[in-house]
């Protein structure tokens, strides 16, 4: 094992490993918690991302969400929640108790069941292990044994990877118990951790296996339990406390561990004999303990060893080995893959992985040593983040908002979805933040939605409640005309939803018989057409909008009538497109100038 890598290779393989996580995550995440019976019948390269419809809000708040190709879930997000944490140096443990955490809780896709408890907590100021919490809560978390630990521990690899293990166990160990408490979570992580050092500080290829026996003779190492100074004493009382025994149980994780470690060593020896899909059975892939921190550690290793050479065709093995936690595995495995391979294998498919270029960016702070600790930590709690949410969610699209964790972030809005029985409705918002990543939010908001709801406001305050610097100006609601087209319609509903949630325009007035937008529009009920001679007309209107692709993809995906297709008007730059609104009046819609 080489002490110092060049640091061009370390920078290729910090890029290749955060890189590789999302890549696997993104391929794995469509095929997680589905039966083989199920499994989707791909067309094409394995490797190629596809787009999805995920299911979300449970018995009570069903809907469905488009998940585009090549976007990434909570393994991803958590990576870099924990990449920015660790830029601020010595307060990476607190900004990532106290800020990041609890932000993510408003944009999580896909997060573990035991990982929101904690976070839930941390909205409260409260450590997940603290006596002032109920003591069944406790016991849950000291029982959490998954694998929402060593999904996120590369970026510790990529700050400390020239330094001894023992220095690196202590930070992912302290990372490890904000959201999990048992050794089977903490220890896997600590495994995982020590396959991901040593690739990472390897200046030349691996050879076949390697991995699995660095990890069998090196098990003194990475399975010795740290004891951060920095972890509190209540902690300590609180595992022996709800798990009467806590040494033995982590003697107990590193025999499982070892055990699997010696499964892998016994398959990779037969070579082209050995089955990936069967030795994932060994190592409990598929069975009840497939999200255990152990099993997700092990199983990467025994991918990333196996194929070692050939690492796409690594990854996608991960993410198609339906039963198994897809997008976990796969991320863990693109992981070490990047470790060991830098990032040129990962040319084909770098263009398709959600905001890649911030992926790249924050590998390379962290391989280069920066810190950005100036900036004072200030708490996310539950009630302000409320109060920010339902600001976002009010604010018009394109507008600009301060996110909680002080980036600057532009607001996009999709469609709303209203629940079938109109008791509530999801709005879906995309922030596009100011250094390069997107984030996903859905907004869950009961009521009666057999209406529209009020207009929003157009000005958002900063998460904190007072105006940011460049917010604390009001900002002009759009331009109010003194005249305009009425409009019969035979839905105010349906109609409301088509102008302001697919062209986004805003609501100014709303009753029971009219709906009058601040742009100009009047809607009527269809009987209103009735006064006029002939029984009825129809009429064409024309709108100007910021952001027409966005505009003209929601028209496309809401299955509405497109007359004439996105493209130039004439000669000119400008673009334009024509579609029909559910009464079948012909609508122009052009790009603001």
């Amino acid at each position: 094992m080489a002490d110092n890598i060049t640091i061009k290779l370390k920078g290729s393989k910090a890029a290749g490993a955060m890189l590789g996580a999302a890549c696997g995550d993104a391929l794995g995440w469509p095929n997680e918690r589905i039966g083989k019976s199920k499994a989707p019948k791909q067309q094409g390269r394995l490797h190629d991302f596809r787009s999805w419809t995920r299911r979300s809000g449970g018995r009570f708040f069903p809907h469905e969400e488009t998940i585009e190709a090549g976007e990434y879930s909570d393994d991803t997000q958590l990576i870099l929640c924990l990449c920015r944490s660790l830029l601020k140096g010595e307060a990476w443990w607190d900004h990532f108790t106290q800020v990041e955490l609890p932000f993510w809780s408003t944009y999580e896709r896909g997060g573990g069941g035991a990982t929101k408890r904690a976070v839930d907590s941390w909205l409260d100021g409260v450590a997940p292990w603290s006596s002032n919490r109920k003591p069944q809560d406790v016991k849950r978390y000291f029982d959490a044994g998954g694998n929402g630990v060593a999904m996120r521990v590369l970026p510790h690899i990529l700050r400390l990877g020239e330094k001894e293990f023992p220095e690196v166990a202590a930070n992912i160990f302290l990372d490890g118990v904000t959201t999990h408490g048992h050794p089977r979570a903490l220890l896997g992580a600590l495994a995982y951790g020590f396959a991901l050092w040593a690739a990472f500080r390897k200046d030349s290829k691996l050879a076949y296996g390697e991995l699995v026996e660095d990890l069998i003779k090196n098990a003194e190492v990475w399975s010795a339990l740290p004891v951060p100074p920095a972890i509190e004493p209540e902690w300590k009382s609180q595992a022996e406390r709800n798990l009467q025994g806590y040494a033995k149980l982590w003697e107990s994780a590193k025999a499982e561990v070892l055990e699997y470690l010696d499964v892998c060593r016994t398959e990779l020896a037969k070579g082209a004999l050995s089955f990936d899909d069967d030795v994932l059975k060994k190592l409990q892939c598929f069975s009840k303990i497939s999200g255990a921190g152990t099993v997700a550690a092990i199983a990467a290793v025994y991918l990333a060893s196996r194929h070692a050479a050939d690492p796409i065709n690594g990854v996608v093995k991960a993410a198609f080995a339906i039963g198994s936690d897809t997008d976990t595995i796969a991320s863990m495995t693109g992981s070490l893959l990047g470790c060991v391979n830098g990032s040129d294998w990962l040319s084909p498919v770098r263009q398709g992985i959600q905001d890649a270029p911030y992926i790249e960016k924050c590998a390379s702070r962290l391989a280069g040593g920066q810190v950005d600790d100036k900036a004072s930590i200030e708490p996310v709690r539950r009630t302000p983040l409320k109060n920010w949410l339902d600001n976002v969610a009010a604010a018009h699209d394109a507008m600009e908002t301060r996110l909680p964790d002080r980036r600057k972030a532009k607001i996009n809005r999709g469609p709303d979805q209203i629940g079938r029985s109109g008791k509530y409705k999801v709005e879906f918002l995309k922030l596009s933040t100011e250094d390069g990543q997107a984030i996903y939010i859905n907004k869950i908001s009961k009521g009666d939605f057999g209406g529209q709801p009020a207009q929003r406001q157009t000005t958002i305050t900063s998460f904190m409640g007072k105006p940011s610097e460049d917010q604390r100006q009001p900002q002009p609601l759009p331009e109010r005309l003194s005249f305009g087209p009425k409009l019969p319609v035979s839905s105010l509903e349906k109609s409301v939803r088509f102008y302001k949630g697919l062209l986004g325009l805003s609501v100014k007035k709303e009753a029971q018989d009219v709906v009058v937008f601040h742009q100009g529009l009047v809607l009527a009920p269809a009987s209103y057409a009735k006064n006029f001679p002939g029984g009825g007309f129809r009429t064409l209107l024309y709108v100007e909008v910021a952001d027409i692709p966005n505009r003209f993809k929601a028209i496309v995906e809401n299955k509405v009538q497109v007359v004439t297709k996105l493209e130039n008007w004439g000669q000119s730059t400008r673009r334009f497109f024509r579609c029909l609104d559910p009464d079948g009046n012909l609508i122009e819609v052009f790009e603001k100038q």
